[in-house]
C-alpha cells in the first residue's frame, strides 16, 4: 500500500480516522512539518517471539558459557540482587 503524506494539522484534525486507516487498511502515513517528514505512522507488527515454556530449549541450544564465565555471571547476579534489596521503594508511603 502507498504512503499518504499529511501535514501535522491535517493529521491532528483527523487523528481517529487516520489511525483507523492504519489499523484496518494497513495504510502508512508520513506526517510533515513544512516539506520535511517528522514522523511516520505504520501498522503495528505482531510479535515474533516464542512461548515462555520453550525458553529452556532455546537457552540449551544457545552458546554455552565457560566455567569462568559462569562464575563471573553468578557474581554479577549476586551483586544485582544485593543492590536491589538495598533500594528503597520510591512509591512507598
Amino acid at each position: 500500500m502507498s504512503v499518504v503524506a499529511l501535514t501535522v494539522t491535517e493529521f491532528s484534525r483527523g487523528l481517529s480516522d487516520f489511525l483507523s486507516q492504519v489499523q484496518y487498511q494497513g495504510q502508512s502515513l508520513d506526517i510533515q512539518r513544512g516539506k520535511r517528514v517528522v514522523a511516520r505512522v505504520l501498522p503495528a507488527v505482531a510479535s515474533s517471539g516464542f512461548p515462555i515454556d520453550q525458553l529452556d530449549d532455546v537457552l540449551a541450544k544457545g552458546p554455552q558459557l565457560k566455567a569462568s564465565e559462569r562464575l563471573k555471571m553468578a557474581e554479577d547476579v549476586r551483586h544485582v540482587r544485593v543492590n536491589l534489596k538495598n533500594k528503597s521503594d520510591p512509591w512507598a508511603s
